[in-house]
Parts: structure tokens; C-alpha cells; sequence
């Protein structure tokens, strides 16, 4: 997850993730014997976010790049997306030289059995407390191989107090 300023990014991104899972909802023939189970799948997406923190803690790049799909895609403010999950590992080796460390928190989750969108409240520290981030975040899942994956990843930071 990347830190960059609260804007109307969030709002357009989560207007963008309502839109794919419609028009993918829509294009799914109905099968009346199989109910798509959100609060499994809510479960499932807890247990990733311990992996990925779990994976920030420890510094295991391989770990890391393995919750994002290879296709994922994580939204700058201001520069170019980082698009790819070798791409996405380069960044998480810049946050294990850093010794980054972070929880996340889910706050919503919609979807069906595909694609999840999952809101959710994130805190980001440096190990040596020269820093840390509050924030929040929109996560969109991606359903591969039978695990969920990060499949585009954004992040808001809050404010700073006096700002």
C-alpha cells in the first residue's frame, strides 16, 4: 500500500471498483445452487491481511509478492502506477531496507465470488519511529487459482495534525 495525500481519489477509485464488479456481476450466468458467502470470503481476506503483515514484519519479498496477482496494479498520487507483481516486489525491498511495518483493518467489504472490493483503515511505522502513517485504504480482490490476490492496491494518508 502506497502513501499519498486524501483526495477525491478514493471516491473516483471506489466508483471505478463498484462499476468492474457490476458489469462483471451482470455478465455471470445465475446459478441458483451455489450462494457466493461473504463472510467466508471476509475471513479469508483477514487471514491475507495477517499474511501481509506478517510478510512486512519479517521482510519476506517472496511471501509479499505472492498475496499480489500478477497483473495487480498499486496507485500513485502524482507518479506513475507500479503495474506488475515484480514490480511490486521492488517497492516492498525498498520497505524492508526501511524496516517498514504496518497493520491494516477491514471497514467494508462488497463482492461476489470473483472480484472483492475491501475498505479499510491501515497504520504504517518505521521501526525506528522516525515515522509513522494513519490512513485508509480501497483494495480490489482478485479470485486466482482458488486464493484471493491483491489486484489493485491504493492508500489515502490522514492528515497531519496542524495541517
Amino acid at each position: 500500500m502506497t502513501l499519498i495525500p486524501f483526495s477525491n481519489k478514493m471516491t473516483n477509485l471506489a466508483l471505478i471498483a463498484f462499476l468492474t464488479l457490476t458489469l462483471v456481476n451482470c455478465n455471470q450466468p445465475k446459478n441458483k445452487t451455489t450462494q457466493f458467502d461473504l463472510e467466508k470470503a471476509k475471513s479469508e481476506i483477514t487471514s491475507r491481511l495477517r499474511a501481509y503483515e506478517n510478510a512486512m514484519a519479517s521482510g519476506d519479498k517472496v511471501a509479499f509478492g505472492n498475496l499480489y496477482a500478477e497483473d495487480a496494479e498499486i496507485f500513485h498520487d502524482g507518479s506513475p502506477s507500479t503495474v506488475g507483481r515484480q514490480n511490486i516486489i521492488k517497492v516492498f525491498e525498498g520497505w524492508v531496507r526501511d524496516s517498514v511495518t504496518g497493520s491494516y483493518a477491514t471497514t467494508g467489504l462488497w463482492g461476489n465470488k470473483d472480484l472483492l472490493v475491501e475498505q479499510g483503515t491501515g497504520y504504517f511505522a518505521h521501526a525506528t519511529g522516525k515515522w509513522k502513517a494513519t490512513g485508509k485504504y480501497l483494495l480490489v480482490w482478485k479470485k486466482v487459482d482458488g486464493e484471493w490476490k491483491i489486484f489493485r492496491d491504493t492508500w489515502f494518508a490522514d492528515p497531519k495534525v496542524g495541517e
